[in-house]
């Protein structure tokens, strides 16, 4: 995961995010022609606070959503930072999806409400249509595929998140954490499949489970933790 940097200017209270983009152009249109102009955002931000009281702060940990999808542009981000001795909260947001992220400190904490266990229903369905065609049971039936999922749903419910153990991958965003399922979870589930599947389909489950339980595999659970704002 990339170190995320800031600087803040504690006489006006006002960060700046430290990136590889501080140097990105940009582009004016004018008459249907566009022009580039150059662009310095950490000089620019460092000029405006000359004689200010800078300090750098730096990341802790990944950024965290308290709502909305991590993938979506307008999500309210949140991350902890320190300068060496405090903690405090970054958060990161926009008004429309042309400006750019605006960032705030707040003096505070993220503090875990609960932890969640889901399963990765969309990219399971997608890896069993491409897994079965090549097990010598043939292909599961959309009925069946949307059957396996519900009993591994129904049995993730009864489960908790002290339980899984981790991959030690985290997802993309950095919003969850891989869970491996230990064996007697895999056997829980395969005994829930038995009555609905013959034989020949429950080997090839079986090995598809195998298969995919393992680092981000589609059969491990994201561990989500859900958060709020406890201000100093």
């Amino acid at each position: 995961m990339v170190e995320e940097r800031y600087i803040w200017c504690r006489n006006c209270n006002e960060l700046h995010h430290v990136s590889p983009f501080d140097k990105a152009p940009a582009y004016l249109s004018t008459h249907g022609e566009a022009r580039e102009f150059s662009m310095d955002d950490w000089r620019a931000f460092m000029q405006r606070h000359a004689g200010h009281r800078l300090e750098g702060l730096k990341g802790i940990g990944g950024k965290h959503f308290l709502a909305g999808r991590p993938a979506d542009p307008m999500s309210v981000g949140y991350i902890e930072v320190t300068n060496g001795q405090d903690r405090f909260l970054i958060r990161s947001s926009r008004r429309s999806i042309e400006e750019p992220l605006s960032f705030e400190l707040i003096r505070g904490r993220l503090a875990v409400v609960r932890i969640s266990l889901e399963i990765q229903e969309d990219e399971i369905r997608k890896e069993l249509r491409y897994h079965f065609p090549w097990e010598p049971s043939g292909r599961l039936s959309e009925e069946e595929m949307e059957l396996f999922i519900t009993i591994f749903k129904e049995l993730v419910t009864g489960l908790s998140p002290q339980e899984i153990g981790t991959s030690g991958y985290a997802s993309p965003d950095g919003s969850a954490a891989y869970g491996v399922l230990d064996t007697p979870m895999v056997e829980a589930l395969v005994k829930r499949c038995r009555s609905h599947f013959h034989p020949l389909e429950l080997k090839g489950i079986r090995r598809f489970i195998d298969t995919h339980n393992q680092g981000d595999g589609v059969m491990t659970l994201l561990i989500r933790h859900h958060y709020r704002i406890e201000e100093s």
